[in-house]
């Protein structure tokens, strides 16, 4: 072998090959600072977080989406079907295999406590509520998602080993539960009429830290043709005014989604500062669509040269 071998240098000292993950926990069994991450989004739009939705329910496709390093993971337990271990492992996955830059953004059924506790106890950085209709929706919820004082959330004995895994951001914190208390986002999805007519004290309750719209949901409430795209009903205007309204007057960030890449710019012009930008549903279908009639296009410019003499 010709020349000098190059040192080696430990992984630990090559800044470059790290992936830069300002908002993690010392653990990454532990929820990321997504609450942090929302402020700095809402004080600089450069910071504006963009993330993709899963609702298959793989854990697979949980490490390849997270494999692109996206600020965040919504993972869509009311619709996609999630088993309680497939979520747990799902959790820790988007996590590992992110290296620590996604948080992890749970959407639990409304009356399903197992999947919420499942969700935290793997360490969900933001949960969000459905179909949230009045305050006290979100009081019920903020009691299960904190430790006391704020909450009566549970201390699993299995999410830790004494010695072990005892690293925390804070001092004093042997077993992350101020790593919890001061990380997790709680973000009601408020899609029904009678949830937009309580809207303002849905947004005032203290403990939640964003709200998210659900258009589809809301259509339907409001008897209004379901359709994606195209010149919004004045009442679908009305209802989106007025939660981008409660949000700017509480402090809240807006979480939520784009049906398309070029639908960005209107949501943060609208104030939103958590974008999921895909859905794996979404994007496997149509890069199958596009590639099969990109082919189908390929076999008929073959088939016309065939029969060229």
């Amino acid at each position: 072998m010709s020349g000098e071998e190059a040192p080696f240098v430990p992984f630990s000292q090559q800044p470059d090959l790290h992936t830069p993950a300002p908002y993690r926990a010392a653990q990454l069994t532990y929820p990321a600072n997504l609450r942090q991450a929302l402020k700095d989004a809402q004080a600089d739009k450069s910071k504006t977080l963009l993330g993709v939705a899963q609702g298959i329910p793989n854990v697979f496709v949980t490490k390849i989406l997270a494999s692109t390093k996206p600020d965040f993971i919504w993972l869509d337990v009311q619709h996609g079907i999630f088993d309680r271990l497939t979520l747990f492992d799902a959790v820790h996955a988007a996590q590992a295999h992110s290296e620590g830059k996604a948080a992890v953004v749970v959407r639990v059924p409304k009356h399903d406590e197992v999947s919420l506790i499942t969700a935290l106890d793997a360490g969900a950085s933001g949960i969000v509520v459905p179909d949230v209709e009045s305050a006290q929706d979100v009081k019920d919820f903020i009691q299960k998602i904190y430790y006391a004082p704020i909450g009566k959330r549970s201390f699993s004995p299995w999410i830790f080993t004494p010695g072990v895994s005892d690293a925390s951001l804070y001092p004093g914190d042997q077993f992350n539960i101020a790593t919890s208390n001061r990380h997790i986002c709680v973000i009601p999805q408020v899609e029904t009429v009678k949830g937009i007519e309580n809207l303002e004290e849905i947004a005032a309750v203290p403990g939640i830290h964003g709200l998210m719209f659900g258009p589809g949901d809301f259509m339907i409430s409001a008897g209004l043709p379901l359709k994606l795209g195209g010149e919004p009903h004045p009442t679908f205007v009305a209802a989106m005014t007025k939660l981008v309204t409660a949000a700017k007057t509480n402090g809240l960030a807006l979480f939520g989604a784009a049906q398309a890449p070029e639908m960005v710019p209107m949501l943060i012009q609208q104030g939103y500062q958590g974008i999921a930008v895909a859905f794996d549903y979404w994007g496997l279908a149509g890069l199958v669509k596009d590639s099969l009639k990109k082919g189908a296009e390929y076999v008929k410019q073959a088939a016309a040269g065939s029969e060229t003499p």
